[in-house]
C-alpha cells in the first residue's frame, strides 16, 4: 500500500480511539463490547487501497474520463466519527479551501 492519505487516516484512528475507549469505560457489561466489536466488522469493510480511497464508498467508474476526485474521507468513518462524537480536536482533519478556476478563454 502507498502512502497514508493524510485526510482519511486521522480519521480512522480517531473512530477506532473512540471504540477502544467506549470499550473500556462502557455501560452494562457485554452491551458495549458487542456493540464495539460490530461498529469494527462495519468499518473494516471500509479498507483503502493503493491510492488511500475506500473500496466501498468510491464509484467503480467516473462518467467524466478526466474527472479526478479529490481526496474526501470515507462516508462510514465520517458517520461514525460524527456519531461517536469528537472528543479529540486533533483527530479531526481540516480541508484545504477549494479554489475554483474558471474555464480557459472564456470570457463574458
Amino acid at each position: 500500500m502507498g502512502p497514508r492519505d493524510p485526510v482519511v487516516s486521522p480519521l480512522q484512528a480517531a473512530v477506532h480511539r473512540r471504540l477502544a475507549e467506549l470499550a473500556r469505560h462502557g455501560g452494562p457489561a457485554g452491551e458495549v463490547e458487542a456493540l464495539a466489536a460490530a461498529l469494527r466488522a462495519v468499518l473494516a469493510e471500509h479498507r483503502l487501497d493503493a491510492h488511500g480511497r475506500c473500496v466501498t464508498c468510491r464509484p467503480r467508474r467516473t462518467r467524466l474520463l478526466f474527472w479526478r476526485r479529490g481526496r474526501i474521507p470515507c462516508r462510514a468513518y465520517l458517520a461514525a466519527q460524527l456519531r461517536l462524537g469528537a472528543t479529540d480536536p486533533t483527530g479531526l482533519p481540516e480541508f484545504p479551501a477549494r479554489r475554483h478556476r474558471g474555464r480557459a478563454g472564456y470570457t463574458r
